[in-house]
């Protein structure tokens, strides 16, 4: 989520392959340097392959896009186009969320994306819900979803950890909140079914804390958790009831901490 750590990483799941049915591309962030990386995963072996050079910044949320390119969402709430091929990155526009600023200064923007039938739609800090353009950027407001704020618009120690999905045609998101100083839950990790229609998120039930991203893989939906006491891992989403299992304790071999993927289609060229 866009409320930033200090020490760790971003990610982001978008389906992949023109090979492989495990593979997803992904994206990281290191908030140690401010850089990060483009590549594919593969789910099954936690295995990272990097493609192009290193990201000038995190991205948040990967969707697929107009002509073969990727989507997604810079620090700034900008909407930027990523070349699959390439790790290439330019930007479209800024996701036009409500202007507001917070008590202690931090401005509202676009936190993550995800893309349901054909439509891209985006979350800000505050929990509302938008539809993107994807040739603009350009946000038009649907709802507020309920979904609590990110707690670092109030705390400069605290920060949320965010997943916007779909799976079986429903569009889903989890939401935690942490304490980087003290390590203590401000917002229990929770997974929710939104309506695209009205924006309103319903609960679904508890999940594991610091799930980052997560993306539908054959039928099987696929996280990735931050590690706060341990390593990064990927697990498998039970999208009816929030459990989540990691029977071979898959870790990441990316570098750093919070990621986001993204599927890797097989009309997709080979990176």
């Amino acid at each position: 989520m866009h409320c930033q750590r200090k020490l760790i990483i971003s990610l982001t799941l978008f389906a992949a392959s023109a090979s492989a049915d495990t593979l997803v591309y992904a994206v990281n962030a290191n908030y140690n340097n401010f850089t990060g990386q483009f590549g594919t995963l593969d789910v099954t072996t936690g295995a990272f392959n990097q493609i192009g050079p290193a990201v000038a910044g995190p991205l948040y949320g990967l969707v697929p896009g107009p002509n073969g390119k990727l989507l997604s969402v810079s620090a700034a709430g900008n909407l930027d186009s990523v070349n699959p091929a390439t790790g290439a990155i330019s930007g479209i526009g800024a996701i036009s969320v409500i202007a507001k600023v917070s008590p202690i200064g931090v401005a509202n923007v676009a936190d993550t994306i995800a893309e349901l039938n054909g439509t891209v739609y985006a979350t800000d800090l505050y929990g509302n819900f938008y539809t993107v353009n994807t040739k603009t950027g350009a946000a038009t407001l649907i709802g507020a979803t309920g979904i609590p704020l990110c707690p670092s618009l109030t705390s400069s120690t605290e920060v949320s950890d965010e997943a916007l999905f779909t799976h079986g045609g429903k569009l889903f998101a989890t939401f935690d909140g942490i304490n980087l100083a003290t390590s203590g839950v401000v917002d229990s990790p929770e997974l929710y079914q939104i309506n695209p229609t009205t924006g309103v998120a319903t609960l679904v039930g508890p999940t594991v804390l610091g799930l980052d991203a997560a993306v539908q893989v054959n039928d099987t939906v696929y996280g990735l958790a931050f590690g706060y006491s341990e390593p990064n891992t990927v697990l498998s989403l039970n999208v009816a009831n929030g459990n989540t299992t990691n029977p071979e304790r898959l870790r990441i071999f990316a570098r750093g901490g919070r990621r986001e993927f993204v599927r890797h289609r097989r009309s997709d060229p080979n990176p």
